[in-house]
């Protein structure tokens, strides 16, 4: 799954603008466990933490990389990461 970026981020000294978001494998899951939990009323609450977690992995950057990307970047990247793991899609806009 591709993703734009806002703006671009530096990776092995490469300028880059977009990246590819793989699905996570059995043994990530395992490590990393769920992007999200659901609340007492049913509604799904992303674990930011997690999603953060799996993101140089799935994206196959390096932590210092994924620290350069910006917070309504992190949001996309984060729901598309859910998506991997729900039934249905999942929209960030």
């Amino acid at each position: 799954m591709i993703v734009t970026l806002t703006r671009e981020i530096t990776v092995g000294g490469e300028k880059v603008k977009e990246l590819n978001i793989r699905a996570p494998e059995y043994d990530e899951i395992a490590k990393f466990g769920m992007p999200f939990s659901y609340s007492d009323n049913g509604s799904a609450k992303i674990d930011m933490s997690c999603t953060l977690a799996y993101l140089p992995v799935l994206a196959d950057i390096p932590p210092s990389s994924a620290k350069q990307i910006l917070p309504k970047d992190l949001i996309t990247i984060s729901m598309q990461i859910v998506g991997f793991f729900t039934a249905s899609k999942v929209s960030a806009s």
